[in-house]
This record gives C-alpha cells, sequence and structure tokens, in this order.
C-alpha cells in the first residue's frame, strides 16, 4: 500500500511501525511505536491550518498521539472505543486486566472531550475502566451495495448444499476453530466457506481435515468475491470469543442471511435470538451445533430469520451513523 494517498477523496498517511510483520495482528512492540511515529509523521501535514476537531479511532494504539494532537491545536478530542483496546479475551495484555496499559487507556479516555464506544458491551466496559459516566453509543454503519445474483455453480456448490460462511481475520480470538468442530453436528449435506486469512490459518486447516467435513478456505479475496459468498450461502456465523462490534455480521444481515453470533460484545445490541438469527455462548460447540443443524433442518425458518436480518441491517446504516457523529462534533 502507498504510504501517501488519496483514497475516496479523503488523504491516507501510512506511519511506519516496528514489529509488525502480520497484517492481521499487531504486536506490542508496533502498538508501542505508534503513538511516537504518528506524532513525528502526522504533526508537520497540519501545517498551515488548524482543525475544528481531532478524532481517534482506539484508544490504545492511536490515543496518545490524538490526545496530543487535540492539545496541541487547542481543539476538542473525539475519541472512540472499539473493542480490543479496552478488551480482548485473547490477549493476555488486554486493557482490563494488565495494569500498565489501564492506567494508560483510563488516563486517554478521561482526557477526550467526547467518547464513542461502538455497542452498550464497550461502552460498558469503557466506562468500569475510566469512570466517566457518559460514554455514548454509536454503533458502524454498512455502505448499501448491490447484491450479485446467486450463483452456486460459480463456487463450485451445489443446490442441495447446505451452506455456511464465515468472514473474518483468521486469529485467536475470533475461535473459527469452534465452528469447525460444531460442524461435525450439522446434516451430511452442510458445507463452510471461511473467508479470511491470518496466523491460525495453517492449524485450522488440519483441523478441518480432520472433521472429515466439507470445509474450505478462501483466503483474502476481493469484495465482489466475498459479496458473492453472502448471496449464495443460507446461513452466517461469527464464532467469537468477543466482538467490539460485528460488522461482518450487520453486512452478512443485509443480504438477507440468518445469522448464528456469540452472546459477548457487540452483537447483543442488534441480533435477537428466534427473531434474525440465535445468539450462543462463547465456545458451546455442542450449543452452536444444535443451532446450525435446526437452520440446516429448516428451509422456512431461514427464510424467516433472513427476512427479519435484512430489515433490521437498514438501522445500521452508514447515514445513520454518520449523523450521529455529526451531532457529536457540532456538540
Amino acid at each position: 500500500m502507498p504510504v501517501d494517498a488519496i483514497e475516496d477523496g479523503v488523504r491516507v498517511v501510512r506511519v511506519p511501525v516496528v514489529g509488525r510483520s502480520e497484517k492481521q495482528r499487531a504486536s506490542p512492540i508496533s502498538l508501542a511505536t505508534f503513538p511516537p511515529s504518528a506524532r513525528i509523521r502526522g504533526f508537520p501535514l497540519l501545517k498551515g491550518f488548524r482543525p475544528d476537531v481531532v478524532h481517534t479511532f482506539f484508544a490504545i494504539p492511536s490515543g496518545p498521539a490524538g490526545m496530543y494532537a487535540a492539545r496541541y491545536y487547542r481543539v476538542p478530542h473525539v475519541l472512540t472505543v472499539i473493542g480490543a483496546d479496552v478488551h480482548d479475551p485473547s490477549r493476555r495484555f488486554s486493557p482490563d486486566r494488565f495494569a500498565p496499559l489501564r492506567a494508560v487507556t483510563r488516563r486517554i479516555i478521561r482526557s477526550a472531550d467526547a467518547v464513542v464506544a461502538i455497542s452498550s458491551d464497550i461502552a460498558s466496559r469503557a466506562d468500569a475502566l475510566s469512570g466517566r459516566g457518559d460514554i455514548e453509543v454509536i454503533g458502524c454503519g454498512v455502505e448499501p451495495r448491490p447484491m450479485p445474483e446467486r450463483d452456486r455453480a460459480a463456487l463450485g456448490w451445489s443446490e442441495d448444499d447446505f451452506v455456511v460462511v464465515t468472514t473474518a481475520r483468521l486469529v485467536p480470538r475470533k475461535a473459527i476453530d469452534v465452528l469447525i468442530e460444531a460442524m461435525r453436528a450439522a446434516p451430511a449435506h452442510a458445507r463452510l466457506e471461511v473467508v479470511g486469512d491470518g496466523p491460525e490459518r495453517a492449524r485450522l486447516e488440519v483441523l478441518a481435515k480432520q472433521t472429515g467435513r466439507r470445509i474450505t478456505f478462501a483466503g483474502d479475496i476481493d469484495d465482489g468475491a466475498r459479496d458473492l459468498r453472502l448471496a449464495s450461502a443460507d446461513v452466517f456465523c461469527q464464532p467469537s470469543m468477543h466482538e467490539g462490534f460485528g460488522i461482518a455480521i450487520v453486512e452478512a444481515m443485509a443480504f438477507g442471511l440468518p445469522v448464528i453470533a456469540t452472546d459477548s460484545g457487540g452483537p447483543r445490541d442488534f441480533v435477537r435470538t428466534g427473531e434474525n438469527g440465535f445468539l450462543v455462548q462463547p465456545g458451546a460447540v455442542g450449543e452452536l451445533g444444535r443451532r446450525l443443524a435446526e437452520l440446516a433442518s429448516s428451509a422456512d425458518l431461514r427464510r424467516r430469520l433472513g427476512a427479519n436480518a435484512k430489515r433490521d441491517s437498514e438501522g445500521l446504516s452508514s447515514e445513520a451513523m454518520t449523523a450521529s457523529y455529526r451531532r457529536v462534533y457540532e456538540r
């Protein structure tokens, strides 16, 4: 990727960090080197004009650079907390458990003029960590996009297949191994398509072969290829240990897919069991397997849940998110 580029009319400047060898996962060293790198590279770009607001996403690692920039220019600082910057059950150094990071995160959250969380769960966790009490929830929005025609033949799927799709970075927090194990309980005509890549892929491919089920890994693919899979699938599943929001789930809902997500984090705000999908407990292989089998056995249930999912996704649009942030800026 270019270091300095115009993307969708916005100038994007990428700063160097140390110790990040994988796109899908940051290291402690890369997190520590981002704030000074952003300050050194970013501040000179602002010479000649004064911003109206500094908006930072992630308390860690972005928060320190945003906090210093807002103070330097004497403008308001809006901070959006995302998830792993306050809680990540897969990381030893999660800020809510690791005292040094907790102290830094608390200071950054308390210093911001306005704090936004992307879900009720993250707002609650950030409030418990910082004691602010005034954190606003603004969910992530998805851009509407045309749905491709269903085309299973192009994907090598049969019309008789019961197809489960998941899209995720293949890292421990996404718990794709739980979904792979749960596929053992699905009927013989079930298949799983895993979209995404990451350091867990090799281990997951070995696990998938051991199940003897039809499980394929598409890797990192473009939006069109991903959308074709969503348009042609029966169910979307996100078995994460925890999700700050779960934007991939909302994208699948917009395609009219019933969804299965874990009852931990952001999905609680918009997935309703028995209405547009199912919430299951994190790591509950048996429960997830039973829900997959239930959906596989009833096309009527899939149609009803999918129709409700599509309707509910309309309230989680990029337009609604933008309007909410505009109100924060104006205030």
